[in-house]
């Protein structure tokens, strides 16, 4: 079993602000209680199929109570991306405290619609990596949709993922339609490269 992680060396460098590709600044800090309603709303400003895709019912308030106020910073790390009050995004890193995973981390980013393409699930990316090695993960993975998810899956290429398998027809869609789930996977380094 490994050793509890240290939320205060985990989380040392927040808050922090980010420069999105528009020059708006960001504000990334971990989720804290009180934190519910604004991330609720984040998730209703997604479309019904964005939503159907995250393998939880968002929509639901207790659901979103429950991940607020059940953290272990052991099993799952939130990040939040505020501006002006408002959360616009939400990068979850989980992890298993336990057994043959315990070095695998799985990566969820969600962006609101008009905050995509700025550049700021890439800085949510970025930081969870550097979350994953503090942590002393060993591995990173992202379960993405073919077709849906291209220009995503072409981004998360450029930061070190590379697609690991293709799991055909494995999702459905909300209408029923089989889709394709690509699993990436990307190698986290025990240390960093100074050279």
């Amino acid at each position: 079993m490994r050793h509890p992680r240290d939320v205060e060396k985990i989380f040392r460098d927040y808050p922090k602000e980010v420069i999105l590709k528009d020059g708006t600044g960001v504000t990334l800090r971990p989720l804290e209680p009180g934190d519910e309603e604004a991330l609720h709303r984040m998730f209703r400003r997604l479309t019904e199929d964005e939503r159907w895709f995250l393998n939880h019912d968002v929509t639901d308030a207790r659901l979103i109570h429950e991940w607020v106020s059940d953290q272990d910073p052991n099993r799952v790390v939130s990040v939040v991306a505020l501006l002006e009050g408002r959360i616009i995004a939400n990068a979850v890193l989980m992890m298993k405290d336990y057994g043959a995973k315990s070095h695998v981390g799985k990566v969820r980013i969600t962006v609101v619609p008009e905050f995509r393409e700025r550049r700021l699930g890439t800085w949510m990316l970025l930081d969870l990596i550097s979350l994953g090695m503090s942590v002393g993960l060993r591995m990173l993975v992202m379960r993405l949709v073919e077709g849906r998810d291209a220009s995503l899956i072409n981004s998360v290429r450029k930061l070190g993922f590379d697609e690991e398998a293709v799991l055909r027809d494995y999702v459905l869609d909300k209408d029923g339609n089989p889709q394709n789930l690509v699993i990436m996977i990307k190698r986290l380094p025990l240390e960093w490269d100074d050279s």
